[in-house]
This record gives structure tokens, sequence and C-alpha cells, in this order.
């Protein structure tokens, strides 16, 4: 993966936006420079003493819940603390201990679907080593019928034909999105800045400090390798990875990165089909939910607004989320009739885009 550098003192609604954005670059490959100068602008909105603070506290908080949710026994601060402990968005190594803390989640709740998946994931994140692939076996035989299980394979790796129709022949997709909120949300409540800062309000910097962790959490990114697969599939691969499209289309989590990994295999293999069309109406919509929250000022970057727009991932899933953020800007939901992004190629996939001028 090679993601585009966004600045990372980015206030948490847009270091959502940018992590997403990241990922994008990394499987799509789309972003344009006015995009980039829009995320990089929209750091600004958090005042900035509060901002320093949490980006110089963020490590140690990171540290200090997760040595207390790895002391507990319940199912959900032990996913919790597996979670905060693996690799993160921000670039940090796993916690040194975290592996224990996977043993205990697997012997306590091992026939458990979401501990499986967060041991799973965690497997995925690690690039040279994973000690317990089985945990990905565990998952697929327990759960089968969530297609995002079958690609969740260990470091990375790239799914066989089997996996692939078995992914496609589930019923549903489900990131688990809104359960990674809750239950990292709800693990970090009311929990204290490892330290205060003067002029930075001690509650403000709590919460700013818990929708970063939240932010900072790894989603299911697999998907570089099943749009490698998918580009030109032919026969039963064909068959499966538009079936797997679908699925991802209508992620159950609302998604947003899952929603365009789905329509972007659809686009490229239902050319001229409805299917291609709704795609790319998909596609423009996302944009447009991108644009219109990463241009929004300071009082809509408040720690309510933020706390608000998280918990309604939560109750609604991330993309109705950012359509809700949306509609509290005075902006419609879905654009207009013929509305364009600045950058037009925003909206192709990387196969249509015309390539950039050698330098």
């Amino acid at each position: 993966m090679n993601p585009i550098r966004l600045n990372r003192s980015a206030a948490p609604l847009h270091r959502t936006i940018v992590g997403y954005t990241a990922l994008a670059v990394a499987v799509l490959g789309f972003i344009s420079v006015a995009s980039a100068r829009t995320l990089e602008e929209a750091g600004a909105a958090t005042p900035v003493a509060l901002t320093q603070a949490m980006n110089d506290l963020s490590a140690d908080y990171r540290q200090q819940q997760w040595q207390r949710l790895a002391q507990k026994k319940d199912r959900d601060s032990l996913i919790a603390a597996v979670l905060l402990g693996m690799p993160n968005d921000a670039g940090q190594a796993p916690i040194d201990g975290n592996a224990a803390v996977e043993q205990h989640l697997a012997k306590a709740f091992g026939h458990d679907p979401l501990a499986l998946f967060a041991l799973a994931l965690s497997c995925q994140m690690q690039y040279e080593y994973c000690a317990h692939p089985e945990y990905y076996d565990a998952l697929v035989r327990i759960a089968p019928d969530n297609a995002v299980h079958w690609l969740l394979l260990p470091k990375h790796a790239t799914p066989s034909d089997a996996q692939l129709h078995s992914a496609a022949t589930a019923t549903q997709a489900d990131s688990h999105l809104r359960d990674i909120f809750r239950i990292v949300r709800t693990a970090l409540a009311n929990q204290p800045a490892p330290s205060t800062r003067s002029g930075v309000d001690p509650r403000e910097l709590a919460l700013l400090l818990r929708n970063n962790a939240v932010d900072q959490v790894r989603q299911p990114d697999q998907y570089g390798a099943l749009l490698k697969m998918c580009k030109a599939a032919i026969a039963q691969r064909r068959d499966d990875c538009i079936a797997i499209g679908r699925l991802l289309e209508e992620d159950r989590s609302g998604s947003i990165l899952s929603r365009m990994i789905g329509s972007t295999a659809l686009r490229r293999l239902e050319k001229g089909t409805p299917e291609e069309a709704a795609g790319k109406e998909m596609r423009r919509e996302q944009v447009w939910l991108s644009e219109k929250l990463a241009a929004s000022d300071d009082s809509r970057m408040s720690v309510p607004y933020q706390e608000q727009l998280h918990n309604e991932v939560v109750a609604f899933g991330e993309w109705e989320a950012w359509q809700r953020a949306v509609e509290r800007m005075g902006k419609t939901r879905t654009p207009p009739a013929g509305w364009m992004p600045q950058d037009p190629q925003l909206l192709l996939t990387s196969d249509e885009r015309t390539p950039a001028p050698a330098q």
C-alpha cells in the first residue's frame, strides 16, 4: 500500500475522511490535488491547542486504555483491547502484550463471531507474521454467511477461488463497522485524558481522544487483491465477483469503503447495464458527501458535532451518518442533478482515468 500522506493533525471527523481516502488511494487509486488540499485545510477546524493536545497525548491514551481494558474479563472489553492494541491507521505498531490479550479473548470467547472477527482482523493487519491463522478458519466456520469474513485472510493474503466463491454465496456483507464503533466507544466512555493541558477543556480533550482512538482502529481492507482478481474475471470467477460486489454495495454497517469497492467491481464487470449506472451514481454521492464534510466550518467541527456523527454511525451505519451530517449543514444528502466535483476524474475508476502527464 502506498497511500498519500495527508495532514495527520486533522480533526477526528476529517481523520475519518482521511482514513477512508488513504484506503481509497491504495485500493482504488483516486484522489485529486484539490481534494487533498481541501482535506488539509479541514484539519484546522479544531482549535489549535486542543488538536495539539490530542496529538501529543494520543499514544499515551491508547497505551493507558489498552492496559486498563486488557485486565478485564468481559467480551467487549477484551475485543476493545485487541482492536486498540493491533497496528492502527496512525501507523503505530502493535502494543507489546497484545498477543496475550488475543489469546485470552480466544480462550474465553473463541466461539463468538465478533470475538473471532476481532482476532482475524488483527491477524490480517500483520503483514510479516501471524501466529494464529486458525482464527480465520474458526471465523468462517462459525459465521460463514458474511462475505467480508471470507476476505479477512491472514497477512493480507489473496483469496483462493474457493474462498472467493464462498464469499459470493454468503447471504450478507457486514464490515462490522457499527460493532467496532459501539464496542470501542463504550469501552472508552468517561475515561479521562492521561494529563491536562493549560487552556484546554479536559472533558473536550477526553472526548477528542476517544473519537481519535475509534477512528484509528483499522477496518477490513483486503480489497486490493479482490479488485485485482475481479478486474477481468471470466466464467465462474466473474459470477462470483459480481455477487460479492452486490453484497458489498449493501454492507450492513453502511461502510463507505465496502460500498465503493462493490460498486467499482460491478462497474467494471457490468458495463452498459443499469448496475454500472447505479454504481456511478453511488460514487457521485460519495464524492458529494466527502466534499461537503471536508469544507465544513469550525462550528460544525466541534466535539459535540463529532460525537453525534459517531453515535449515528453506531445507530444507522456510516453512509447514513454522513448523509445526516451533511443535512445538518443545510445541504442535501444527495447531489443535485448534473453536479460534478472540481476534479471529474474522481468519479472514474482507475482504469478509466487519464494518466497524469509525466513530470
